[in-house]
């Protein structure tokens, strides 16, 4: 992921942009003058709420005034998107996106913004591969086990989600269709809410992230079967990855992004994205995110722009050829 990620972040080193943009315009000798928020458009506990308790706390400190975060779930992370969409532009309001920003303008038919144009970047924060797991109760300690399994009990096994039309969904419709088999996917609020039911042997796969996923396996509540990184996983080592268990370019990223709403002045977007660089270097952050089962990524607004693009791309490719489409 992060060696794919580089192709759109600064060329000199993976944290550290040009020093012609940090430069730039700080956004005005008074801004920020009162506090600040982040929308986070899913659930307490889950990967991106996760990591935006990371880094709202050293924002605050590097920006001077209260960085606030404000949890708004549903809908796939569009109801949180649709009020950033509709805040005003003057950079009080940021809004920290998973990679289903993206998904949902290629699997929902409508949505009440255009992703493109009401959101202006502010810089990449982490990314990270997903983790397949199952309860150490389900008969399958493999991948190939598993799609077994389910060739035995077509349509009779579950997979879980954070909602649908997610990473988490496609990821498991992309299984279905490399592996050939019949499940039915059961959306969920958030992924928190679905490694519940796992654990309590009602749900018996789901694709989630490091973060929510990686904790509970390896704490043995959960078992994992695969990561969906190109290569092996640095918190699970010895989980093998999808490509590694005989699904050939099966290689799905999950990332976080600031964004903040299109409109929001150059200058403070520039201010931001400085201040988001230089918390991202901290190694405390860094320890701690890495620890939360992220790679620390960053760069320009610029870059955050062309790999948005580039993501959308690729998962309209995805969602149309798993015939997801939401009404």
């Amino acid at each position: 992921m992060v060696k794919r990620l580089l192709h759109f972040l600064c060329p000199a080193a993976l944290m550290v942009c040009s020093a012609a943009h940090a430069a730039a315009p700080a956004g005005g000798p008074d801004y920020p003058s009162r506090p600040l928020r982040v929308i986070v458009p899913w659930v307490v506990g889950g990967g991106t709420d996760i990591v935006a308790r990371i880094i709202t706390p050293k924002l605050t400190e590097a920006l001077g005034q209260q960085v606030l975060i404000d949890n708004r779930p549903g809908a796939n992370g569009i109801i949180g998107s649709e009020i950033a969409a509709r805040a005003t532009p003057d950079g009080y309001t940021m809004i920290l996106e998973a990679v289903e920003h993206v998904i949902n303008a290629s699997t929902y038919a409508k949505l009440p913004y255009d992703t493109m144009k009401d959101f202006a970047p502010v810089g990449l924060v982490a990314a990270h591969s997903l983790v397949l797991i199952v309860p150490p109760s389900l008969p399958a300690s493999s991948v190939k086990e598993l799609a077994a399994l389910a060739k035995s009990k077509p349509g009779e096994l579950n997979f879980g989600s954070w909602g649908e039309g997610s990473l988490a969904h496609l990821s498991g419709e992309l299984f279905k269709n490399s592996a050939g088999v019949q499940m039915t996917h059961v959306p969920y609020k958030g992924a928190p809410q679905a490694i519940i039911d796992m654990l309590g042997g009602r749900l018996p796969l789901m694709f989630t992230t490091m973060p929510t996923g990686a904790p509970q396996v390896k704490q043995g509540k959960l078992r994992a079967l695969a990561v969906t990184n190109r290569e092996r996983e640095p918190l699970l080592p010895e989980v093998p990855t999808m490509i590694e268990s005989g699904y050939p370019g099966f290689e799905v990223d999950s990332w976080r992004g600031l964004y903040v709403p299109a409109g929001t002045p150059k200058a403070i977007i520039t201010r931001l994205n400085r201040e988001l660089v230089k918390v991202l270097q901290m190694p405390d952050v860094k320890e701690r995110i890495v620890a939360a089962g992220f790679a620390p990524v960053s760069g320009t607004p610029e870059g955050l722009d062309a790999f948005g693009k580039a993501e959308l791309t690729k998962w309209s490719k995805v969602a149309k050829s798993a015939g997801v489409r939401i009404k």
